[in-house]
């Protein structure tokens, strides 16, 4: 998958960068330097799987920028217009924003306006003294869409197993 820097700087509020097929930096008006991109699932659905990333490499506090939202959404329209693979991810816990992490990407469905042809489903893994919200994205186009959901079931009735889970609905 190699996804088109040009399109997404086409639309971008900021200049985009891209570091390699799959991974962007761009740099905000309050002088934040943002990474964001996808790297294969080695475990979960291997190659037709994607993890996304987001990561503030300053280290720093951001304030709220919509502009960062936008990118983000403009990123993510181009790797889902480029290739029908599945998009996960995870909420960091470190910093104990994972709720709002998970939160974020609940609102960038919500009004994604193509949300209709994607399905999203949602899990919560509690541990003792942190949860993590994850979930799958994926295109209801794909061809290998049911098996896809099965594979996510399955995954939350393993992890149910061994800890305890919240399994959210979908959202289409």
């Amino acid at each position: 998958m190699n996804l088109s820097v040009e399109r997404i700087n086409r639309k971008s509020p900021y200049w985009v960068i891209q570091l390699d097929d799959l991974t962007f930096r761009f740099n905000t008006k309050n002088g934040i330097s943002y990474r964001v991109g996808f790297y294969q699932d080695k475990y979960f659905l291997g190659e037709k799987a994607y993890h996304f990333f987001i990561t503030n490499e300053n280290e720093i506090f951001a304030p709220k920028d919509n502009n960062v939202f936008s990118v983000i959404t403009i990123v993510l329209e181009e790797f889902f217009r480029s290739d029908k693979s599945v998009m996960l991810y995870i909420c960091d816990p470190q910093d104990h924003r994972e709720q709002t992490r998970a939160n974020l990407y609940q609102r960038w469905f919500s009004i994604y306006p193509r949300r209709r042809k994607m399905t999203l489903k949602t899990v919560e893994l509690a541990f003792d003294d942190y949860i993590v919200y994850a979930g799958m994205i994926l295109r209801n186009d794909n061809p290998e869409y049911n098996e896809r959901i099965d594979d996510f079931n399955e995954f939350v009735k393993r992890a149910n197993k061994i800890y305890s889970v919240d399994d959210k609905p979908e959202i289409c």
